[in-house]
């Protein structure tokens, strides 16, 4: 205890503060406290010593680290009832718990039967490793395909497992090197052209036997970046399920920005979601990211557990490949996904415009006739329409009547395209569409009397097609070549596929426990919307959920054999990673929470290579005539004015909204159509559409990775979109300096910044280093040259000269400095533009052309359709200047290939150089 000494008892109304006479010294008081003064203990006297605390920790830690390395790493027995010969322990740690079976019913006893490690939260889980893998034989030799046999005959589902499973092993060196894997039934394997050492320049990989495991290495370190030995492999005859693992710490992919942990993602493709069996990863120790690819013809389910392992359960049809893809850059991942894929999707420049369908839940001429009338009237920026969704169906006579000719006459006389919603599902009854189908046996089976299963769609009764029938495809070809002559007389520019996923809207067949090999948690709620769970296909006895993502595909595939790809366009929400096609899902409700949610999905879809995407306005869903917010609608019309794909439907065009949401949501179609070289440049290009800020910033992945709220467009532009409602503020993330697009105003890097928004904003910003291509578009309207005015569409923005927004990139110094960028107007015609800052300014444009005669006739001809001109550039980041820095430019491709054009550099410190010449 302390008492103060001031060696002046007498005194003892001393305050602390009273003076400079404050005596602060403190010291010990000697005096005898009777309550304290006691002898101490023994204990105390052991615990105050710091030898003897030292034995007794170290006494403890010798007996108690030992007892936990045997539970984690040697144990052979804990958690398994009474049998010895396990292959391994059930120690390790929860986040590495692998659910066994049906581990939410079983008892302890049933657990230990099956294998599997037993907890007293009554929770079944995998060994590790598990016992339930498979066996490859020590004769096997890299380069040669192996026969895998099953550890364990049964599996924890209660079914055989598959007693002779192929494994194959290949390696790709184009764009990286890949990995290719292979499980395949014996008696379906094709030879597969594989490479000998398993190795590429940088990575190796290793199967270890007799248990058979897959390792990826690099040679560099010996890291581990994929494994699949921290869980099962399963696999049944008609079943599969395989632990893989990436070595990764944020996970994205499966049409997601985002991978959270612990959660199951359901890839069956229903109205608007589908299947994208891509997953990546980033390693934050490593500094890298990879990913794996896989395919999904049925039901899948990947659940990502908390240390980030991936789980997938899927249906089996005759081979589960897998591909591994090493990355190690967002960018290499993107080329290695794109040299699989192959799904370039380019169609004709005016897909890019406005498309509006009626989608009323009752179709009516006569209202879809007053709502178009109404859209041309008020001069809305349009560029076509499909008149009502549900007005042709495959399987209708689809006679062109005199309403509907004179519908298409007024789209024809206002340079509108028609591009009509085609519902593939075959209505029911005694049409000759129907009828042929069922003669040529291909359409989708009721499994109790194998005949056609008849569902509900739009009210109608109608079958389903099995468009992915292997064995009769050829009947496919020819009913589709039949029906195809009704649909050419529509003379249509493109298309609008509807229903290609089969749906049946009073469906309440479900499953019962058990009766599916696995069956998802989300399975039922999906199943709702598809046909019941035991529909079988048109040619075997096989469950249509074995090969349901493959059936919308094929239709897809189907008609694309029947247009000219390079003159039409496609749209479908029926899909998969390889589809040539602009995407669309449907059925997406009006709500703040399926807006949030498309922007996660757009990202998602991007960054693995699905580019040509939309998100359709203010949602899509068949619920009637519903109030939207307004406010919701503003918002989603900026987010979707960035897309390559923009449709609405006709009772959410701006013209029935009130004055001040009209003038918004044209002004973000104004900036739409103002940008579309630079995201035809994207397109053309194949570079990824959307990237997360990862893409660019993995440096500042603690802020990055799982950031979603706000992205890139393209390398120049970062936008961070308005997502919830009443916004007055939002915060935004700038990993560099960035500037704003439209007035320049310098944003500061490596921050979080609170960024005022009012409705009218969409904030969006350029990045150092980057030119912007832009069309001059201030009003809705196009004075044409006949002396008509028209409304602004994609194909008339292209005859508004160019002008350009970018920003300096400069020297540590800052005593030079220089931005570049470029246009592709189509495959073989680019122009690239280099501004440089020094003692000058130096802008430089460039024309690469690979066939002079064509680009002659796009953009010099008196039937000219391109303007190759550029007015002007606004440049920002001056060095010496926080004002934005305007040059003429005057460029015009039909007088000059090039050009190169000189100004003074008036902000440089210390000089007072003239204005250069022109060249």
């Amino acid at each position: 205890m302390f008492r103060r000494q001031d060696g002046k008892s007498s005194n003892p109304q001393r305050q602390y503060g009273s003076g400079a006479d404050y005596n602060t010294e403190m010291r010990y008081d000697a005096s005898t406290i009777p309550e304290f003064d006691k002898r101490p203990a023994l204990i105390h006297i052991l615990l105050l010593n710091k030898t003897i605390r030292l034995f007794v920790v170290l006494g403890l830690a010798s007996v108690v680290i030992p007892a936990f390395a045997y539970l984690f790493f040697f144990s052979k027995e804990i958690g398994h009832g009474s049998k010895r010969d396990i292959i391994g322990t059930c120690g390790h740690p929860t986040l590495y718990h692998i659910p066994c079976g049906f581990p939410s019913n079983l008892t302890q006893t049933e657990c230990h039967l099956l294998g599997c490690c037993y907890t007293s939260l009554a929770t079944c889980y995998h060994s590790l490793p598990s016992e339930h893998q498979c066996i490859i034989g020590n004769d096997w030799t890299p380069g040669a395909p192996a026969i895998l046999s099953p550890y364990r005959a049964v599996t924890p589902y209660g079914k055989s497992a598959l007693q002779e499973v192929r494994f194959d092993v290949s390696v790709t060196e184009d764009e990286g090197g890949r990995f290719q894997f292979k499980l395949s039934k014996v008696n379906a394997s094709k030879e597969l052209s594989a490479s000998v050492g398993l190795e590429t320049a940088d990575l190796q990989v290793q199967v270890y036997s007799p248990t058979f495991f897959i390792e990826v290495k690099r040679k560099i370190d010996q890291e581990v970046i994929f494994s699949t030995a921290r869980g099962p492999l399963v696999v049944t005859d008609d079943f599969i399920e395989w632990t893989l693992h990436l070595g990764a710490d944020f996970l994205f992919g499966l049409g997601r920005a985002y991978l959270e942990p612990g959660t199951k993602y359901l890839l069956l493709n229903d109205q608007n979601s589908t299947a994208i069996p891509i997953v990546m990863g980033y390693n934050a120790k490593l500094k890298l990211f990879n990913g794996l690819m896989f395919n999904t013809p049925g039901m899948t389910e990947v659940e990502i557990v908390g240390s980030r392992l991936i789980i997938v359960r899927a249906q089996l049809g005759e081979v589960f490949d897998l591909q591994f893809l090493p990355g190690p850059t967002p960018a290499a991942l993107y080329r290695q996904s794109k040299a699989i894929l192959q799904n370039q999707y380019t169609p004709p420049y005016w897909a890019y415009g406005v498309h509006v369908c009626d989608q009323s839940v009752k179709r009516n001429l006569t209202t879809v006739r007053h709502h178009l009338e109404l859209l041309l009237n008020d001069t809305i920026m349009f560029d076509s329409h499909c008149l009502h969704n549900d007005q042709f169906w495959l399987s209708d006579a689809m006679a062109i009547d005199k309403d509907i000719e004179s519908m298409l006459q007024l789209l024809r006389n206002a340079g509108k395209k028609f591009v009509p919603s085609l519902v593939l599902t075959v209505a029911y009854g005694g049409n000759p569409t129907f009828i042929d189908a069922r003669e040529k046996g291909i359409l989708l089976r009721h499994p109790g009397n194998l005949l056609a299963y008849q569902g509900r769609i739009r009210n109608r009764t109608a079958v389903y097609v099995d468009w992915r029938t292997m064995e009769r495809s050829s009947n496919v070809t020819e009913w589709l070549d039949a029906q195809w002559q009704k649909v050419a007389n529509l003379n249509a520019d493109g298309y609008v596929l509807e229903e290609a996923n089969p749906r049946d809207e009073r469906n309440s067949s479900l499953p019962l426990p058990r009766q599916l090999m696995y069956q998802p948690d989300q399975l039922n709620d999906t199943l709702v919307d598809l046909l019941p769970w035991n529909t079988l296909l048109a040619d075997n006895a096989e469950l249509v959920l074995a090969q349901h993502n493959l059936i919308g595909v094929s239709a897809l595939e189907a008609v694309q054999k029947m247009l000219e790809p390079s003159n039409s366009l496609i749209v479908t929400g029926a899909y998969d990673i390889h589809s040539r096609a602009a995407v669309l899902p449907m059925n997406i409700s009006a709500s703040w929470i399926s807006l949030r949610s498309e922007v996660d999905r757009v990202i998602g879809h991007s960054v693995v290579g699905i580019s040509f995407t939309g998100t359709p306005i203010c949602g899509n869903a068949p619920l009637g005539r519903v109030n939207v917010s307004e406010e919701l609608c503003i918002r989603w019309y900026q987010f979707g004015s960035l897309l390559p794909l923009f449709r609405v439907t006709a009772d959410r065009t701006p013209n029935q909204f009130s004055r001040f949401g009209q003038r918004l949501m044209h002004a973000a179609l104004r900036r739409r159509f103002a940008l579309l070289e630079y995201m035809n440049t994207l397109i053309l290009e194949d570079a990824p559409y959307l990237r997360p800020m990862f893409y660019h910033y993995d440096e500042a992945s603690n802020y990055t990775m799982d950031l979603w709220e706000q992205f890139m467009v393209g390398e120049a532009l970062l936008v961070a979109p308005v997502l919830l409602p009443q916004m007055a503020q939002i915060a935004i993330y700038f990993p560099d300096t960035f500037y704003e697009l439209w007035g320049g105003q310098e944003m500061q890097g490596n921050d979080v910044l609170q960024y005022a928004v009012v409705e009218s904003d969409l904030p969006m910003f350029i990045r150092p280093g980057y030119i912007v291509p832009m069309r001059d578009i201030v009003e809705e309207l196009l004075d044409l040259a006949n002396g008509t005015t028209v409304p602004i569409t994609a194909d008339l923005s292209r005859l508004k000269p160019l002008h350009l927004i970018g920003a300096f990139e400069c020297n540590v110094r800052r005593s030079k400095c220089s931005t570049a960028g470029r246009v592709v107007f189509q495959h073989g015609f680019r122009l690239d533009i280099i501004i440089e800052l020094d003692d000058r300014v130096a802008i430089s444009v460039i024309a690469n052309v690979s066939a002079p005669e064509i680009a002659q006739q796009l953009a010099c001809s008196e039937a000219a359709t391109l303007n190759v001109t550029i007015a002007s550039a606004q440049l920002y980041g001056h060095p010496n200047s926080s004002e934005p820095q305007i040059y003429d430019i005057e460029y015009d491709f039909c007088q000059q290939n090039g050009k190169r054009i000189e100004y003074a550099n008036l902000y440089r410190k210390g000089t007072e150089d003239a204005v250069g010449n022109l060249s």
